[in-house]
């Protein structure tokens, strides 16, 4: 058969007479931005440090080579080492200890210092209990309400702050323990008709079931001065629609409960008007919001906020038919309905007879599909015929294998197959 081949070049369509407007920051402050939070918790502790960027640039912009140390009232000091472009750790694991006053000192690269405020850890309280119940959210839709309760037994303990880090099970609909190989991806890889070449082999990976972890993004505050006996009431940490698919099988939730300082609340109250997220790296575009780190020897400003907080953690499992055992599951993530059979070998037909082919060779809708981690194997096509090795066109729609999006049968498309270690069923 003859080959055709057809070189076709494209040319971008001519622009419309409406310029792109650009954003530009007008009044910009090199500012340094610092993240640093120490706790109770016996670990190397990590600071974060940055410099403000422009809003038309996007991008974060690490503070390089400083030198980052703690320092408490009974001479202790912590020395932390940069450990990524920004990131700076503990060099060795310590807890903030109770009644005893830390400062942050930061130096930078060129010779700025910069220096906290004294911070005392406040009281420690232990979370009494986490539980979700069925309730109705602000738009009337029925869910999961997870809320914590403790008892304030210390009165020093009054302002609080929450994360949460939830991680959930997922399992694939349409789990097929056998999956696609691709041998030959090339079509004239000897110099003839040599055609694509895909098997069907035995999985040797977990890719049934999964499991998906995802952290709190929002501020969430409780002020136990609002509450009564001595205790903070019930404070919601999370609200799950029943519709929702992280709850389709079984989930966890790892709730942490930081004691903060008064100022400490006063400051992310701030940061929560500012645009509602607990980081400020976030935040830094919005307008400056004062903090407890100053610069020594500038008049340079400094975002953010020496944190020393006591933090208390609780994790809660529950299952979906615990609380609606009537209810169909929820909706998988993504739509498994659609069955698709693309054909291993797609020519176009040149209007002067013949095929159009370049030298790579004819489309490979099934390949491409493959190759790009969109589809997975589903099924033998059993509509489909093998055609004889000397007819090249195959008929319009034919396609030996069935398949379906990569998530409906491979879980790893939306999740890990490793187990956490605390995961228990």
């Amino acid at each position: 058969m003859k080959r055709i081949v057809y070189i076709i070049s494209f040319f971008p369509f001519l622009q419309g007479c409406i310029e792109p407007f650009e954003a530009e920051t007008q009044g910009f402050e090199n500012a340094l931005v610092v993240d640093a939070r120490l706790t109770n918790e016996e670990k190397q502790h990590e600071i974060v440090l940055a410099r403000s960027y422009r809003f038309e640039e996007e991008t974060f912009k690490p503070e390089r080579n400083a030198s980052v140390q703690i320092m408490d009232e009974v001479g202790n000091t912590y020395v932390f080492v940069e450990v990524a472009p920004g990131f700076y750790k503990s060099a060795s694991s310590f807890a903030a200890q109770p009644n005893v006053g830390y400062e942050l000192l930061i130096t930078s690269v060129d010779g700025k210092s910069y220096k906290s405020e004294t911070v005392v850890r406040p009281a420690s309280i232990e979370i009494k209990e986490v539980k979700a119940e069925i309730d109705i959210d602000d738009s009337g839709e029925e869910g999961l309400q997870i809320s914590l309760t403790n008892e304030n037994v210390n009165t020093e303990a009054k302002y609080f702050r929450y994360e949460y880090e939830e991680t959930y099970k997922i399992i694939a609909p349409y789990y097929n323990p056998f999956e696609f190989e691709v041998v030959d991806s090339l079509y004239f890889a000897n110099g003839d008709f040599d055609s694509y070449e895909i098997n069907i082999i035995a999985r040797t990976e977990e890719a049934r079931t999964c499991y998906a972890t995802n952290l709190s993004t929002d501020i969430s505050l409780s002020d136990s001065e609002r509450n009564t006996n001595g205790q903070t009431g019930k404070t919601m940490v999370r609200f799950l629609r029943s519709d929702d698919f992280a709850i389709s099988h079984r989930y966890s939730i790892q709730v942490k409960q930081f004691a903060m300082t008064p100022d400490a609340y006063g400051y992310y109250r701030n940061l929560e008007s500012f645009s509602g997220s607990q980081s400020v790296f976030t935040n830094v575009q919005t307008g400056f919001l004062t903090g407890n780190i100053t610069a020594l020897n500038s008049d340079e400003l400094v975002l953010g906020y020496f944190e020393v907080a006591s933090l208390n953690i609780k994790r809660y499992f529950f299952n979906y038919t615990d609380f609606f055992p009537e209810k169909s599951l929820p909706p998988y993530k993504i739509n498994c309905e659609p069955t698709q059979a693309p054909p291993l070998v797609s020519f176009n037909p040149h209007l002067d007879g013949g095929f159009v082919v370049d030298e790579v060779g004819p489309e490979s809708p099934l390949l491409r599909g493959i190759l790009s981690g969109t589809i997975a194997y589903h099924a033998i096509n059993e509509d489909f015929e093998e055609k004889p090795d000397n007819l090249v066109q195959p008929l319009a729609g034919e396609a030996p294998y069935l398949v379906k999006s990569t998530g409906c049968i491979d879980c790893r498309a939306l999740g890990s197959n490793i187990k956490p270690d605390f995961w228990v069923e």
